[in-house]
């Protein structure tokens, strides 16, 4: 891939996933950690593993470095076990996902040094078997941003998805074909605006592909509120959510960027001002820049 979309990718997925330090159950009752790292083998949504697939688990569970709470002391196998069997006990929680409020029943954490290690592993991983695909033979050579969306669908779904029309319009660079086939369920919470963003960086992609521009940069276009939440994200304008919505958050956000550049603290995400300042730190930071 290229190096902007690993340098992008933990700023791009914090957002829909969160950072979690122990282990919890997501909404379809899988145990993960981390960035949304599945450490999970059963095979069906919402059960109980068999005693293979829990096998298989643990052996998932202990590529990470677990530490002891309070103590900092690196955590036995037994003592992953323990963490593992007791929060996939809780399935009546998993509807809530990140909120289900599982740290109380954990003794492990991971730092985050251990997080950006796991995340960027179960990367290289997720590529090497997506590029082993046919259809994805060219992905050295795609734009940044359509590497960048594919990826992300790789991160919810895995590297052996099956979408065969959207397979179809990858291996022939057809982005806004792409674009319209990259949607999955349930169109839900950040599900749904993983959907979006990927959507948005698809189209991205045709048009870097049109006007000749590098390939090797992400382009964001902060022409609109979903693009300038994106922007802000970018710069490290934390929390906030890119739904595309000019709400009171957003508002905030923007005030907030637009004090510590010197700007008018107006909340008003088109404001000319604010898109070119926007755009002039994106650049500095190595994005390609649409719609200022």
């Amino acid at each position: 891939m290229h190096q902007s979309v690993r340098d992008y990718w933990i700023t791009f997925n914090d957002p829909l996933e969160g950072r979690v330090h122990f282990m919890y159950l997501d909404v379809k009752g899988y145990v993960s950690t981390g960035i949304g790292n599945k450490i999970d083998e059963t095979a069906q949504d919402n059960s109980a593993p068999t005693a293979q697939e829990r096998d298989a688990s643990l052996v998932a569970a202990n590529r990470l470095r677990w530490l002891v709470n309070d103590v900092d002391t690196e955590a036995t196998p037994e003592d992953v076990a323990t963490d593992w069997d007791t929060v996939k006990s809780h399935m009546e929680l998993a509807p809530l996902g990140l909120h289900g409020k599982f740290q109380p029943f954990t003794r492990l954490h991971v730092d985050d040094e251990e997080v950006d290690r796991h995340v960027f592993a179960k990367l290289d991983e997720m590529e090497s078997v997506l590029t082993s695909r046919d259809e994805f033979g060219g992905f050295a050579s795609w734009p940044a941003n359509a590497q960048l969306a594919t990826l992300s669908m790789c991160w919810a779904m895995g590297p052996k998805f099956r979408f065969p029309k959207f397979q179809d319009h990858v291996r022939d660079r057809d982005w806004a074909g792409a674009a319209d086939e990259c949607h999955f369920t349930p169109d839900v919470g950040t599900i749904r605006i993983r959907n979006m963003l990927d959507r948005a960086h698809l189209l991205l992609a045709r048009d870097v592909e049109d006007r000749g521009l590098p390939i090797q940069q992400i382009v964001l276009d902060v022409s609109d509120v979903f693009g300038v939440q994106g922007a802000l994200l970018a710069l490290d304008f934390k929390p906030l959510s890119q739904d595309g919505v000019d709400g009171l958050l957003t508002q905030g956000k923007v005030r907030e960027f637009q004090s510590a550049t010197g700007l008018v603290e107006n909340g008003a995400f088109d404001d000319p001002d604010t898109v070119s300042a926007l755009a002039a730190q994106l650049s500095g930071r190595g994005f390609t820049v649409f719609g200022a």
